[in-house]
């Protein structure tokens, strides 16, 4: 076990009625132990941001999570999630494919080399005013 799932058991035996805690059998505080550990509440991930941000006196926080997945039990997802998941994938593929479509764009015409002849996207031109090039 490490440091972070025993400082997360003691927080939950903290957080117990004094009473119930001290009437739990050895047995019962493994058995305890072990289902927090195996729900992932003590996993230790690669990735784990979890923030907290104020917008208009309203408190919003997210968690994001990144490792194996440990758990013997899977989840059963919505749909409204894999929805959500894919458009999110989706829109990530759509934005590293136009960057990568803008960065080739802007290195071809820093080579100076023009596929339509008297032809712009303007987008060279843009770039070279933002970054102040003559």
């Amino acid at each position: 076990m490490n440091k972070k799932q025993q400082r997360l058991i003691a927080q939950f035996y903290a957080s117990l009625d004094e009473t119930t805690a001290s009437e739990l059998t050895s047995d019962q505080r493994k058995s305890i132990e072990r289902a927090i550990i195996a729900t992932g509440l003590g996993s230790n991930n690669k990735v784990d941001i979890r923030k907290s941000i104020s917008i208009f006196n309203k408190r919003y926080f997210f968690v994001f999570l990144l490792g194996r997945d440990f758990r013997q039990q899977l989840r059963n997802e919505s749909p409204f999630a894999v929805f959500m998941m894919t458009l999110l994938m989706a829109l990530g593929v759509l934005s590293l494919f136009a960057l990568a479509v803008v960065t080739l764009y802007l290195i071809k015409s820093a080579l100076g080399i023009d596929i339509f002849h008297n032809f712009s996207f303007g987008i060279w031109d843009w770039f070279k005013e933002l970054m102040n090039i003559t």
